[in-house]
């Protein structure tokens, strides 16, 4: 008799044990009895006989192959223990939903897609060719490629996977959000045929990812492009892994489990022994330090494509009551009359980012989270953005009885609405995540610009996702300190970036222009915005950070204590403060930024170390059984 770890995709810690009359290849699936019911689980190690509990049978072992190799096993096992999460949500994340849904065998064995034409529309100018060809191929190197907007770092890596593809092996392209993977389709398709592609993002149907993933699995496709799930794909047979706008936040899930796809890619590369190439205008500061210290290979694209100059940059100061100020209107009219876009970042959804009284300053906030509620004038209602709650516009003050409730602070509903007064006669298109809820209104927006048929586009941070939109010839960023008024210690690194991603958005095809509007001229940002000059920014941001023991001079681990009793959340954080603060540096409890959140009231504790592999460790020994609800976010990129 043969005992079996059956693993389960969901919040465990361990698997459970199953007994087989026949050997059974680790990683491969399995139907067995659980809870009352039938369910499909993954052999995840062998096990010794227990005689705690009633072992069961496994009742069937349906597919020929495993469904996961050692590699991708040790990853999980890896994510798991370093992001001290839950090892069954990781295998949730690894394999699509389908694995565990069907009961019937499924076909894992390799087929081969026919071979390539590839159609080349620019060569490599020598900024490019230098980088093109000291991309080592045939080893583990990670290698960022450190360029302005527009200088052509998706063409050195196309033809880097140009190569792989010639070699036989497959090619992995992460890109950071589901509105992009539109445009890598159709950059893609066009250079590489759409026959070898495979697409795995969140808004694909169940089936249809499982399906991508399996025709990647077996070789029918040769290229994935996909969000941060796909970094879990098949590395058997992958030649290089691109990373695409490495700096953006999307790689980090915010939810169980909390793991950042860019270094787990950089994690499975390395057991492959292949290349990974990270491509940003705006890279972290951590990534950046590496490849100065020469972790990472780096190499820079100093100039656009076709010597296409970077657009000039105006500053224009602003008041509360002249959102968008003379100059600023008169700027926009002078791109539409030369039949270009004008794109204005916007950095709120919604109307208005708050109601108040007039009368005793009652703010009206969500009832289960302690942030403000926005304004919808389109749905005639509040929303909160955290918990995604609505209600009703009250007619008076709950607290004082006044009818006098006035809306603060501009969102982009309410510019949309501002310039359609004042441009009448052209087209403006509303660009965040109100107004892209569908897969078809994403490609309707983005078909329209592509087209030239939008003469000014509202956005939030979307605008700065990576859109190659060469009509747009006047970019404007309507609040600067906006930005960058949050409680984190990256907040001028993370507004700098979106300020210059932003604005790389103008003049792709010919030299185009950019306004920052600012409510004072001083701010030490506007001299790195006006000569597009981010490393600059990087080489002071580090000294900072070193003086303050942050990243990427120290690792920091966020403990979240969540409870809906008040009292219950802060004792339980004082208590776990206590158990670490001997061992380890810390800072609080404190409460969370957002304190309140779905009703749940939060503390956290953030924990400084040089030594990230014993600190979590310890953390797993010593917190990790509270009865509480404990959260560990290790390497944080979000602080609320």
């Amino acid at each position: 008799m043969n005992f079996y770890k059956v693993l389960f995709p969901i919040a465990v810690k361990d698997g459970f044990i199953y007994s087989s009359d026949v050997e059974i290849e680790i990683g491969s699936r399995v139907l067995v009895p659980f809870r009352g019911k039938h369910k499909i689980g993954v052999v995840w190690d062998k096990a010794s006989e227990s005689r705690q509990y009633e072992i069961k049978p496994v009742l069937d072992v349906p597919d020929k192959k495993p469904v996961i190799d050692t590699e991708l096993k040790k990853t999980v096992e890896f994510i798991a223990r370093y992001y001290l999460t839950f090892i069954g949500l990781v295998l949730k994340s690894a394999l699509p939903k389908r694995i565990f849904e069907v009961y019937s065998a499924i076909d894992l064995t390799e087929e081969n897609s026919t071979f390539l034409n590839f159609s080349r529309e620019h060569n490599l100018n020598q900024e490019q060719q230098y980088v093109y060809h000291n991309i080592n191929q045939n080893e583990f190197g990670v290698n960022l490629i450190f360029g302005v907007t527009g200088s052509g770092k998706t063409e050195v890596y196309m033809r880097v996977m140009e190569d792989v593809l010639k070699k036989g092996k497959k090619c992995v392209v992460l890109v950071p959000e589901i509105v992009l993977t539109p445009q890598y389709i159709d950059v893609f398709s066009k250079r590489f045929s759409s026959d070898i592609l495979s697409i795995v993002h969140s808004r694909l149907t169940p089936k249809k990812r499982f399906e991508n993933w399996l025709n990647f699995k077996k070789g029918k496709t040769r290229i994935l492009i996909g969000t941060r799930s796909a970094v879990f794909s098949d590395f058997e047979n992958i030649g290089v892994v691109v990373v695409d706008e490495e700096n953006d936040e999307s790689y980090k899930q915010e939810n169980e489990p909390r793991y950042n796809a860019k270094d787990v890619a950089i994690f499975r590369a390395k057991q492959h022994n292949i290349p990974v190439i990270l491509c940003s205008a705006t890279p972290t500061l951590e990534s950046y330090h590496k490849a100065a210290n020469g972790k990472f290979k780096l190499f820079r694209l100093k100039n656009r494509i076709k010597n296409i100059p970077l657009p000039s940059v105006d500053i224009v100061e602003t008041n509360k009551s002249d959102f968008l100020p003379d100059y600023t209107i008169e700027k926009i009219e002078d791109t539409l009359k030369q039949k270009k876009t004008v794109a204005i970042l916007v950095n709120r959804r919604g109307f208005s980012n708050y109601l108040v009284c007039a009368d005793c300053g009652y703010l009206f906030v969500c009832p289960n989270c302690s942030v403000s509620l926005t304004y919808h004038k389109k749905s005639n209602d509040l929303k909160c953005h955290w918990c995604e709650a609505s209600y009703d516009i009250p007619s008076v003050c709950p607290k004082c009885g006044s009818a006098d409730i006035m809306n603060r602070g501009v969102g982009s509903q309410q510019v949309e609405e501002m310039l359609k007064r004042t441009f009448p006669k052209h087209d403006i298109e509303r660009f965040d995540r109100d107004s892209v809820l569908t897969k078809k209104e994403f490609e309707r927006i983005v078909g329209k610009l592509q087209e030239g048929k939008i003469d000014i586009l509202i956005g939030t941070q979307m605008l700065s996702k990576g859109h190659d939109i060469s009509k747009i010839g006047l970019v404007v960023v309507a609040s600067l300190e906006e930005l960058f008024g949050v409680p984190d210690f990256r907040a001028r690194e993370k507004a700098l970036s979106l300020v210059i991603q932003t604005a790389g958005r103008s003049g792709r095809a010919e030299p185009g222009s950019v306004i920052v509007q600012t409510v004072s001229k001083e701010s030490e940002l506007i001299r790195y915005i006006k000569t597009h000059n981010y490393e600059d920014f990087l080489k002071e941001e580090l000294k900072n950070r070193m003086l303050l023991r942050y990243p990427p001079f120290k690792r920091v681990i966020r403990i979240i204590v969540e409870s809906t009793n008040q009292n219950r959340s802060q004792e339980t954080a004082d208590k776990i403060a206590r158990l670490i603060k001997d061992e380890l540096d810390i800072l609080g409890p404190a409460k969370c930024p957002v304190y309140k959140l779905r009703n749940k009231y939060r503390y956290h504790i953030l924990v400084k170390t040089s030594e990230i592999l014993k600190a979590t460790g310890l953390i797993d020994k010593k917190v990790r059984e509270f009865k509480e609800k404990v959260h560990f976010d290790v390497d944080p990129i979000s602080f609320f």
